[in-house]
């Protein structure tokens, strides 16, 4: 289980057996049937974190997920299991202006596809996410553009800049490049300042967990911390990050 993933969200337990419980209990066990599993079983919190499980020959598999506040303009793919391809698109004008492979407990509702080709949807109620896994804090934008991490970068205008604004998938660029999706990862590169952040506590588990939202092109991209790190509007993030992204099949679901 992916323990510091999984504390972004409140979803810490001292073993499986505990959050199946919980999960079998709160949803009474009730699912839905997908091809591929013998059924899946969801839980979302009203505060945005979600809890799916995916039963198969070999038993179950939990894999989390969060509802954003604010979604985004998106067009994503199936390219694995549990994992998506994801385009997303400037909040101004449609146009895509990056590519990253990320985690999904929505895979099986997006249709399969490639950089060759292939079939995707786009979607207004992406639900994209950043899980804090290891990284750097700089006090501020100044701090880290006087650090060895600072780096250029062009405006919009084409003018170089020192500005803490990077989501590089470094599985998408091999993913565009080789078609393999033998090494897809969610894990992704993030630099970015704080805007806001906003403590929040699992209805379910009581758990709290933080929310620092990094304002970029689509708009505004939530990065998930447990309840007890120490992060503050204006710092710097600058570290390595689980995607996650949910196209908006279980909210629509939640809604009929």
């Amino acid at each position: 289980m992916m323990d510091n993933e999984y504390a972004a969200v409140g979803f810490t337990y001292d073993s499986f057996d505990d959050l199946m419980y919980d999960l079998m209990d709160e949803t009474s066990g009730k699912g839905i049937t997908i091809p591929g599993f013998e059924g899946v079983v969801v839980y979302q919190d009203p505060t945005g974190p979600r809890m799916s499980a995916f039963k198969d020959e070999d038993g179950w598999r939990t894999n989390p997920g969060f509802l954003t506040d604010t979604p985004i303009d998106a067009t994503a793919y199936r390219a694995g299991d549990f994992i998506a391809h994801v385009a997303i698109r400037r909040a101004d004008n449609g146009e895509v202006f990056n590519n990253v492979i990320a985690a999904s407990d929505e895979f099986f509702a997006l249709p399969p596809g490639n950089p060759a080709g292939g079939q995707s949807i786009r979607t207004p109620q992406g639900a994209l996410s950043a899980w804090a896994k290891e990284y750097e804090l700089f006090d501020d934008v100044a701090t880290w553009a006087a650090s060895d991490n600072a780096f250029t970068s062009q405006d919009a205008d084409g003018n170089q800049q020192t500005t803490p604004n990077m989501l590089f998938s470094p599985s998408a660029e091999k993913f565009h490049q080789d078609f393999s999706p033998r090494d897809l990862s969610p894990y992704t590169k993030l630099v970015g300042e704080f805007a806001e952040i906003k403590k929040r506590t699992n209805q379910l588990t009581k758990q709290t967990f933080l929310i620092a939202t990094i304002n970029y092109p689509a708009g505004e991209l939530p990065v998930l911390f447990p309840g007890d790190a120490q992060v503050k509007a204006g710092n710097v993030f600058d570290g390595t990050v689980f995607l996650s992204f949910g196209a908006g099949f279980w909210a629509n679901r939640d809604q009929n």
